[in-house]
């Protein structure tokens, strides 16, 4: 599956992208072996196929920037870890202040509104994570609460992101 923005491909990763999963799979925290990646290929795979029409398990991409090879982050909803529907989006450092998440983030909504037709979708970040919670508004999200630590929590649902794009 390939989702295309301005300037990215966004796509999920098979065994041909070995190589690439092992570097940037924990790219915060340094590489993963081959055999650890292998395993998280099957993994993401697997999860794909529990997506159905009006519902997100969990769906993750790889993040590329139009005609290369090189995975520059990940994005994706995820419906499995709170049984709620989250959005979220990692950019590599070398690759952030481009617009790159909000773009991600944008066509994550439109995929799961337009084409899966979800109800809603969550989103939160770090309290310190400004970039993030810039992009939560850019997209249209609401803030509704904040976490008892402080990071706020955002939403959207059909109608919002309707009015949003309208």
């Amino acid at each position: 599956m390939e989702l295309y923005t301005e300037d990215l491909v966004l796509r999920t990763v098979t065994d041909n992208d070995i190589d690439e999963v092992a570097r940037m799979w924990a790219f915060e925290k340094g590489s993963i072996s081959i055999d650890e990646a292998h395993k998280a290929i099957q993994t993401m795979q697997s999860n794909h196929k529990k997506n159905q029409h009006g519902y997100i398990y969990h769906l993750c991409f790889a993040v590329f920037e139009k005609g290369k090879n090189t995975i520059i982050g990940w994005c994706g909803l995820d419906g499995k870890t709170s049984g709620k529907l989250h959005i979220f989006y990692l950019i590599d450092s070398g690759y952030r202040n481009k617009g790159y998440a909000t773009q991600c983030a944008k066509k994550l909504l439109a995929y799961a509104f337009d084409e899966v037709q979800v109800p809603y979708v969550n989103g939160g970040c770090d309290k310190s994570n400004i970039a993030s919670y810039r992009v939560m508004g850019k997209i249209g999200m609401k803030q509704i609460a904040f976490e008892e630590n402080g990071d706020p929590l955002f939403f959207m649902d059909t109608d919002l992101y309707h009015a949003h794009t309208t």
